[in-house]
């Protein structure tokens, strides 16, 4: 079997299962791109989602001169981990479908469990070209925002991680995050279980279009976000809005849970996170210093790229 090369790269197209081709009517796939470290045989693979707004680019920043490596990818394979990036459902180079609206974060979780299943059987088996068979493999989630709720949920849903590391994700909602003074928050009162299963429809009627158009991030910060913004899913805004939507999902997490948040992050105190993870007897947590919420921007990222390279290599 070859070995891989210098951080060998390949794009990857995952099946998302037979139940999504049926509610939508058509074949949906994720595709991504998996980076391999030089010389090394990885033990875990990071499968990494990102938040809202963003595609999988987020992982793969460009570097400004003369700092420290900005891409998550690069530099974690430099550590000798094994790399995926994948763009969930409608976003970046993923399927979208029909009626984007559709894809409330349980639609895409239940996508991405078959995709990172898909995801590790190609690497288990060694079926993807120039890649060598690594079946004993770990898998580590990785998520920033958006993409660390969709981790979580996933892993609640269906056990597939060996351990989280969760990025500017917080349970409890985000004071900053608020509608505009012509929109209301229908489902806000509800149950949290009811206002999750009318997702969908609530989201139609609070946003006229399913994605939205969110302004470029200013300065030399985000110039390096160019290639990484995207659209924002309706769905993917509103789930945000809801207080505690993910809270059971967190409840039920039993691996080792790394959390990392800036210390201007859009989340309340890093330290009230820690308590939504009751089953976790392993919990880290990072407040990354002179940090907003796009960690990778900031120049404590090499801090978090370090530690969190420390954390997966003694689990």
């Amino acid at each position: 079997m070859a070995t891989a090369t210098a951080q060998a790269r390949r794009f990857v197209e995952l099946n998302t299962g037979p139940e999504l081709a049926s509610l939508f009517g058509a074949e949906l796939r994720i595709r991504g791109e998996i980076v391999m470290p030089a010389g090394a045989t990885p033990a875990f693979l990071l499968i990494c989602l990102p938040g809202g707004g963003m595609n999988r680019n987020y992982f793969d920043l460009p570097t400004p001169p003369g700092e420290t490596e900005a891409s998550f990818a690069a530099a974690l394979a430099q550590s000798g981990f094994a790399v995926a990036m994948l763009d969930p459902l409608g976003v970046g180079e993923s399927s979208a479908p029909a009626d984007p609206y559709m894809l409330t974060p349980d639609v895409h979780v239940q996508a991405l469990g078959h995709a990172v299943d898909d995801l590790l059987h190609h690497i288990r088996t060694g079926d993807l070209p120039g890649l060598p068979a690594l079946p004993g493999i770990r898998s580590i989630g990785v998520g920033h925002s958006f993409g660390a709720a969709l981790s979580v949920v996933l892993q609640a849903a269906r056990p597939t991680y060996d351990a989280l590391a969760l990025f500017g994700f917080g349970v409890a909602p985000m004071p900053r995050f608020e509608l505009s003074p012509d929109h209301t928050l229908p489902d806000a009162a509800l149950p949290v279980a009811e206002a999750r299963s009318r997702i969908a429809q609530s989201a139609r009627a609070v946003f006229s279009e399913p994605y939205l158009d969110l302004p470029p991030n200013a300065g030399e910060r985000g110039q390096m976000l160019a290639r990484a913004n995207d659209r924002l899913l309706a769905t993917m805004a509103y789930s945000s809005m809801l207080p505690f939507l993910f809270q059971a999902d967190a409840a039920q997490i039993d691996v080792p849970v790394l959390l990392a948040f800036g210390d201007r992050d859009l989340h309340g105190p890093p330290h009230e996170a820690v308590r939504f993870y009751p089953k976790t007897t392993d919990l880290t947590l990072l407040v990354l210093p002179q940090t907003r919420h796009n960690h990778f921007t900031y120049t404590a990222r090499e801090t978090l790229f370090h530690r969190l390279a420390q954390w997966a290599q003694a689990l």
